[in-house]
């Protein structure tokens, strides 16, 4: 199965902020308590089927976004969690992702953009410790990415 990439054409690709990543990577951080139901583009409500369907029908047009906190040493999938699930229940193995750096991180924050009650602590393989940018290529962001990436080369 191959999926169109329409990911590439977003503003964070040109900027070389969007990498792909093993989506097993991923799967490991998603929230697990994320509703039942996933939105499209258009803010509908559908089955993970149907997600999947829509995937494969008219292609992904953004990529995954990890949201980092800096200051309370958190991190999460901030946007995903549902696609991240079909992605991996269908074998898919490398996911787009771009990594979003603030100050905090969690579900408790105003401007949180899934329903998913998540968090997990900064891994020891933080690679920054300030914030130079709003978005970040994941593997400028963890040490695992990085080596990984290193190892394939």
């Amino acid at each position: 199965m191959i999926i169109k990439e329409k990911w590439r054409e977003h503003p964070l690709y040109k900027q070389g902020k969007i990498e792909l990543v093993p989506t097993d990577w991923v799967w490991q951080y998603f929230g697990r308590d994320v509703s039942p139901e996933a939105d499209l583009m258009d803010g509908t409500l559908v089955s993970m089927d149907t997600l999947w369907e829509n995937i494969c029908e008219e292609g992904l047009y953004d990529p995954l976004i990890m949201r980092i906190g800096l200051g309370n040493k958190k991190f999460r999938l901030e946007s995903g969690n549902h696609r991240i699930q079909v992605f991996h229940e269908h074998g898919v193995a490398m996911v787009p992702l771009t990594v979003e750096v603030r100050e905090a991180c969690g579900p408790e924050l105003p401007d949180v953009m899934t329903d998913a009650t998540h968090n997990f602590d900064a891994p020891d393989g933080f690679l920054i410790s300030v914030i130079t940018d709003a978005h970040m290529k994941p593997s400028e962001v963890f040490q695992d990415i990085k080596d990984m990436q290193n190892n394939n080369s």
